[in-house]
């Protein structure tokens, strides 16, 4: 009975969103409910929604790098990029939206988290090939698996330390799993693109810049690769170097004057498209803020940490399918703070001894859920990205992220 009862808001709010309603409208229900059962106080409350709006907003690197993307957009620098791939690849545009799935693969690998990677890589995306739903898929399940088992990332870190295994031992281990994950984000991008087509005009192959020569094309198309590579490699060029010099500030410095040098736009016009450029993110995030307010309250209430506990009531040979569904659906309401799931699942699976590669698992689970997640930052990019609502990007996600939370039990059960 007390399971059920805080898990009552969860369920209020799955249920008003399932029906269409706003998701502030099911956060508000859920929240109020949580209030009601846990009898918080005025202090509580407002504590937990002031941390929700405060954690969204204070993601000031996504927030950067979406303004740039913007600019670069704006300046037509990514659509020279466009053009250049349909010129080189003769209109097969499935090709270079499997490629970009992998660099963001690699760059979320590096950097341990990948909504900032998605904030320049989605754009480009969107404008090559408009929105298809296995591409946005495909970004989201190469991201979940990027973040979730590089050695980078907090959450590969907490996987480790319960399993007693070094870090880079245990993200060796999974590495099979990595790539195979990676192809397969890879291998939808490119197969929802050949089989739906570009969903944009100009798939044909031409430029679309009538009359500009491919030179004049990679002229204008070097601020945007200047950004991909500096978000992608800045931290690896800092290494080789043996200074700190490619930062995100200088990271935007930078591909703001190569912006003014090298496309038609002035330093006035560029920095009105920056500025510009932020308005939807921002939006985005305060909206999501105000959610993740709301969930917070919810958790105040133990719910999150009920679920985990489920876990470690199932039978043994079903503890670890048994702890990947519920780290999964868990990440979908608590999607700001994986590392905080599985923080809440993964003793249970330490205390009965099991391998790094079952934390592992459960981790890539906890990263799948996320992906359709209201709260997750990943989401809000891809939603930046291609221009969509937030519910957009998790109906486009759902069905692929839940075949391969199918898969990636399978192969636990196999491996572990």
């Amino acid at each position: 009975m007390k399971l059920l009862l805080v898990v009552l808001p969860l369920l209020v709010i799955i249920g008003l969103l399932l029906r269409k309603q706003h998701m502030l409208v099911a956060a508000f229900a859920g929240g109020l409910l949580a209030v009601i059962i846990g009898r918080l106080d005025v202090g509580t409350i407002n504590g937990s929604f002031l941390a929700g709006v405060e954690q969204m907003m204070g993601v000031t690197i996504p927030i950067l790098y979406a303004a740039t993307a913007a600019l670069v957009a704006k300046a037509g620098s990514i659509q020279a990029i466009v053009d250049l791939a349909r010129h080189y690849l003769r209109g097969r545009l499935a090709i270079l939206a499997g490629f970009l799935v992998l660099v963001q693969s690699m760059a979320t690998y590096m950097a341990g988290m990948g909504a900032g990677n998605t904030m320049v890589i989605a754009p480009l995306v969107a404008i090559a090939v408009g929105f298809v739903p296995e591409v946005v898929a495909g970004l989201a399940i190469a991201t979940a698996v990027g973040f979730t088992t590089s050695p980078a990332s907090t959450e590969t870190v907490i996987a480790a330390e319960m399993a007693g295994r070094d870090l880079l031992e245990h993200s060796a281990a999974m590495m099979p799993f990595t790539i195979l994950f990676f192809l397969i984000g890879a291998g939808l991008a490119a197969y929802g693109v050949h089989k739906r087509g570009s969903l944009i005009r100009g798939d044909d192959g031409k430029e679309t810049e009538a009359g500009q020569s491919v030179g004049a094309l990679w002229k204008k198309s070097i601020p945007a690769i200047a950004l991909l590579v500096l978000v992608v490699a800045g931290n690896k060029l800092n290494q080789w170097i043996g200074i700190s010099l490619f930062t995100p500030a200088t990271t935007i410095m930078i591909t703001t004057i190569l912006t003014v040098f090298l496309t038609g736009m002035n330093a006035k016009e560029s920095s009105d498209a920056l500025i510009d450029g932020s308005r939807f993110i921002l939006v985005t995030l305060f909206s999501v803020g105000i959610f993740l307010g709301f969930i917070n309250m919810i958790g105040e209430i133990g719910t999150f940490a009920e679920l985990a506990a489920l876990a470690g009531k199932a039978p043994v040979s079903l503890v670890l399918p048994a702890a990947m569904v519920i780290g999964f659906l868990t990440a979908i309401p608590a999607g700001a703070f994986a590392a905080g799931v599985l923080a809440l699942v993964l003793p249970t699976l330490s205390t009965l001894g099991m391998p790094s590669e079952a934390m592992g698992f459960v981790a890539m689970a906890v990263g799948l859920g996320t992906q359709v997640s209201p709260v997750q930052i990943n989401v809000a990019a891809l939603s930046d990205g291609f221009e969509i609502s937030i519910m957009d990007v998790i109906r486009a996600n759902l069905k692929y992220v839940i075949g391969a939370l199918v898969l990636l039990i399978i192969l636990g059960v196999i491996f572990v």
